[in-house]
């Protein structure tokens, strides 16, 4: 067994992750910047009046205000102790995989390259359409013969990139990715079924988007879908 001590944090550790956080939300503070208590890899400033938002993801950065010149000043500040930072402007951007796109104060999440990615990463073809993501047999864990080895880690794969998926933009598959993640230790062929009744759903919503958008900060309405086709009572 050979035992090192680090001079420096080393990309993967638990440690490192920790420590990067701790110097750039410093940083970000030592520039005026509140960390957001709801969300800690949010940080807001108020400049010129109008609020600056960072928001980060380990070093990927989303920084947001009305003047783009505000913009290239926290860009500048942060390149000269991070060094040089590759820069997308406009309104559209491609951020962890999601495509975001700005239109009429409005913002669109949309990631059909991923979908289509998981449906290809599906070792069964999908080409038929589901009307919607799950029946009403969802939640029922049915007997049926365990998947072979192959077959169930390709059906985790596929679990794992839907869960990502429907954790930033496709939150109408997130109850039945959400059971579907329980049975990833040993799933069987119904579960495989499962599994494909979520891609052919997607197969025929690939242009869905997430809208998000205010008028008002102060007046918020929010809409909520009961899925009553996958609880009996």
């Amino acid at each position: 067994v050979l035992y090192v001590q680090l001079d420096k944090a080393l990309y993967g550790c638990v440690q490192s992750a920790l420590l990067w956080y701790e110097m750039y939300s410093e940083t970000l503070k030592e520039m005026g910047f509140r960390i957001n208590p709801y969300d800690h890899c949010v940080a807001n400033a108020e400049i010129e009046g109008s609020q600056c938002t960072v928001v980060w993801y380990v070093d990927d950065n989303k920084i947001s205000h009305k003047n783009p010149k505000v913009v290239d000043k926290i860009i500048e500040k942060l390149e000269s102790k991070f060094g040089k930072m590759s820069q997308t402007r406009g309104q559209e951007h491609d951020f962890l995989g999601m495509n975001i796109k700005f239109k009429d104060q409005k913002i669109e999440i949309s990631m059909k390259k991923h979908i289509l990615k998981a449906i290809d990463l599906c070792c069964d073809d999908i080409t038929k359409s589901a009307s919607t993501p799950a029946g009403n047999y969802l939640f029922n864990v049915r007997e049926s013969p365990l998947l072979p080895e192959d077959k169930a880690d390709n059906f985790h794969s596929v679990v794992a990139s839907l869960l990502f998926i429907s954790r930033r933009c496709r939150l109408d598959i997130q109850t039945a990715i959400g059971f579907l993640c329980t049975r990833v230790a040993e799933p069987n062929e119904d579960d495989w079924v499962k599994l494909k009744r979520v891609l052919q759903y997607l197969r025929g919503t690939l242009d869905m988007v997430l809208v998000l958008g205010a008028d008002d900060l102060t007046d918020m309405k929010s809409w909520v879908d009961v899925s009553y086709g996958v609880h009996d009572d």
